[in-house]
């Protein structure tokens, strides 16, 4: 008898295999929020399917993104996301990814 078990990302972002870290002290107003964005995306689940819960989060991010450029920003230059939060919603029937996040820009 073979088990198949799926796996989902619950939010938890390793940065243990990150090359590139950079560390920035807030220890002064060097920075502006340019806003709050939100990207959800929501998946039906098929009976029997476990592929159809892939991507579900970067298809939240991606939403994220297109929602920021409607709203006339571009992560381009100083500016980040941060306060990354990553919820995940699922039942029986559907699942559901929500990305929340600001934008600031470093002066």
């Amino acid at each position: 008898m073979v088990a198949c078990r799926t796996s989902l990302h619950h939010g938890r972002f390793n940065q243990l295999n990150q090359l590139n870290q950079t560390q920035t002290v807030l220890s002064s107003n060097n920075f502006a929020v340019l806003g709050n964005f939100k990207g959800i995306a929501t998946q039906k689940i098929v009976t029997g399917n476990i592929t159809n819960k892939e991507g579900i989060i970067s298809r939240a991010k991606a939403k994220l993104h297109e929602n920021a450029r409607e709203a006339g920003i571009e992560l381009t230059g100083c500016r980040t996301l941060v306060n990354i939060s990553v919820d995940i919603i699922e039942t029986e029937k559907r699942i559901s990814a929500t990305i929340s996040t600001e934008i600031i820009e470093f002066r």
